[in-house]
């Protein structure tokens, strides 16, 4: 297929977290084949920037200088400007992208990769900002059903607009012994304990404190476990403390950012994932395309769009130490088990959350913007 699309990815940021691993995947898939792609990031470039270098997509960022960047405003509109293209794709929407792209002739699509909150004041702000900014925008992707819903109970009037779009992954096979054997060996890991780890921003929503303590309740019934976990944040010193004073800082490695996660899945036996927010979890979607079975808490999300309790894995929308503790415990145990939510995991992904199928809906969105015109 040829390329007969031009569109500008406005992105939040350039890091390596969910939203903008979606977003790599996208451009990936599909740059100098149906899309040429250009990046603008509205903060300061991270490691996606080399990404986007090694796909041949340009890719400029902004300083985002004081409260909600408006510092940086009138620069980042003056980039936006010099794009001449099809469509402009926001990736996460911010006050700033937004205000820069508001009253512009271009075709506008909103890609909404995070929960609307569940409080008073959050929905307040949601209702705001689909006040002003949602007629702006052509469609409002949602990546997860419990986004959609929310969305839809938000801004009604914006229904005929919304489209889900889940995020996706690639991986579909079992991990095998040798090849498991190999990935501890390049993280410098113990090759002979069962690793249980975790991935993403260590940032308070994200309950790395939760997998600690749970970690170290496993230890006390199973001491031959080791816990992996890979990503970066501002909890990084807080968690080691809480290792520490928990009497397991030698049994759990913080890897810090990881650009390619593969190795880090195929190390795995088992992903111990925690959320208060999280509107679709990847890095339960990526472990289990790995087969590696997820014992997960999620208190608002979108998680149960992959996890179906006792079938593929283990969700429970509360952090129980306990019974998290527990429902890993079981999965050691019990090899009939592992065996079954491996199998189980592998075939949920390969049928509902393949990257041709995440390609061919944004595909399809895409085409319907431009229809319109």
């Amino acid at each position: 297929m040829g390329i007969n699309m031009k569109i500008l990815n406005l992105m939040q940021c350039l890091n390596l977290g969910g939203m903008e691993q979606s977003a790599y995947i996208l451009m990936r898939e599909t740059h100098e084949k149906m899309i040429t792609w250009q990046v603008q990031s509205i903060t300061p470039g991270g490691v996606g920037k080399k990404i986007a270098a090694n796909l041949n997509i340009p890719a400029k960022d902004n300083l985002y200088i004081g409260k909600f960047g408006w510092r940086s405003y009138f620069e980042l509109k003056r980039k936006i400007l010099e794009f001449i293209g099809d469509i402009i794709l926001v990736t996460g929407p911010s006050l700033t992208s937004c205000l820069a792209i508001k009253g512009s002739s271009y075709k506008k699509v909103l890609g909404i990769h995070f929960c609307h909150g569940s409080s008073i004041k959050e929905r307040f702000k949601w209702k705001l900002f689909y006040h002003f900014f949602g007629k702006d925008y052509d469609a409002i992707i949602c990546h997860s059903q419990y986004i959609l819903e929310e969305a839809k109970q938000i801004a009604p009037y914006l229904e005929d607009k919304l489209h889900l779009i889940e995020y996706s992954t690639q991986h579909c096979s079992i991990t095998s012994e040798k090849d498991k054997f190999t990935a501890r060996q390049h993280l410098n890991i113990p090759t002979d304990k069962l690793i249980i780890g975790n991935a993403g921003w260590l940032i308070e929503r994200k309950r790395f404190d939760i997998f600690i303590q749970v970690c170290a309740k496993i230890c006390k019934s199973y001491p031959n476990v080791f816990c992996l976990i890979a990503g970066d944040g501002p909890m990084r010193q807080d968690l080691k403390i809480q290792a520490r004073d928990l009497g397991i800082i030698d049994k759990v490695k913080f890897l810090g950012w990881q650009e390619d996660l593969h190795t880090f899945y195929q190390a795995l036996d088992l992903v111990l994932f925690n959320s208060n927010s999280d509107a679709f979890g990847r890095t339960v979607m990526e472990a289990m395309g790995y087969g590696v079975p997820v014992v997960a808490s999620v208190l608002e999300g979108g998680t149960d769009s992959v996890i179906i309790h006792k079938e593929n894995g283990y969700l429970i929308p509360e952090h129980d130490i306990e019974q998290l503790a527990e429902y890993c415990l079981k999965l050691i145990n019990e090899q009939d088990l592992y065996q079954k939510f491996q199998l189980a995991s592998i075939e949920t992904i390969r049928k509902r959350f393949s990257n041709d199928l995440y390609v061919q809906k944004y595909l399809e969105v895409f085409n319907d913007v431009l229809k319109a015109s």
